[in-house]
């Protein structure tokens, strides 16, 4: 499987930073969660699993991502150009809390304070076409979002930026390199050689599951969401086996 180097990583963030400029952004804060990963996977390669996550970039700072307890050790493994920071707000209820501070330390630490204007990417920009929202409306917890204003203060703002990665006409993530493509085309691969398997080896009879477990998937991570009904469910197209 493709692996992306972590010069190409590098490459992204510095891109990202040069964009945030442009934009008259001091800093780009980037939420990840399980569902909404791959913002963050695609600037540092680090892909959330249970916890919430975030990546803060600043100029001439090296790259934080703060993480959870159970993101400690897999951040790590990952090996992005980043520094860990534990946040352990962004933990698993009930789980230990005793090792790091208030999220609001951590941000001041990074280098976010009064008067800057922070750029916030989670994933879903808003426009015009959004009746009653805006490009101050951010799709990041409240927690997160009340902890950013809370320091940038009445002098400052924090304001969408996901369209800097997500927006399909001039987003970074619309433009793929060499590396990117390569790992989208052995995903694309790997996934339609499983749909062949299904189609010469289904039989009557079968159920979803059976047919299903002839995809041959082996564990790698899924490029899209599986999925393999029949009768009247298939109609609608989403359900899972």
């Amino acid at each position: 499987m493709p692996v992306i180097p972590r010069g190409t990583y590098e490459a992204r963030i510095e891109r990202a930073l040069a964009l945030a400029k442009q934009a008259e952004l001091d800093a780009l804060v980037v939420y990840g969660d399980r569902e909404h990963a791959a913002n963050v996977a695609y600037l540092c390669g680090y892909d959330p699993r249970f916890e919430e996550t975030l990546l803060v970039l600043l100029p001439d700072r090296t790259p934080q991502l703060f993480v959870g307890n159970e993101g400690w050790g897999y951040a790590e493994i990952c090996g992005g150009p980043y520094e860990r920071v534990l946040c352990q707000s962004f933990s698993l209820p009930a789980q230990p809390r005793d090792r790091s501070p208030a999220l609001v330390e951590l941000f001041t630490d990074a280098g976010i304070g009064s008067g800057l204007k922070i750029g916030a990417i989670g994933w879903k920009p808003f426009s015009n076409r959004d009746r009653g929202l805006g490009p101050n409306d951010l799709d990041l917890p409240a927690f997160i979002a009340d902890a950013l204003r809370k320091l940038v203060g009445v002098g400052g703002s924090v304001v969408n930026a996901a369209d800097l990665l997500m927006s399909p006409a001039d987003g970074m993530r619309a433009d793929n390199d060499a590396d990117q493509l390569a790992l989208f085309e052995f995903a694309a691969t790997f996934t339609s050689q499983g749909l062949r398997n299904v189609l010469q080896n289904v039989e009557p009879g079968m159920t979803e599951l059976q047919a299903a477990r002839l995809m041959g998937m082996n564990g790698l991570p899924h490029s899209c969401h599986p999925m393999l009904t029949a009768g009247a469910r298939a109609f609608y197209g989403l359900p899972s086996p």
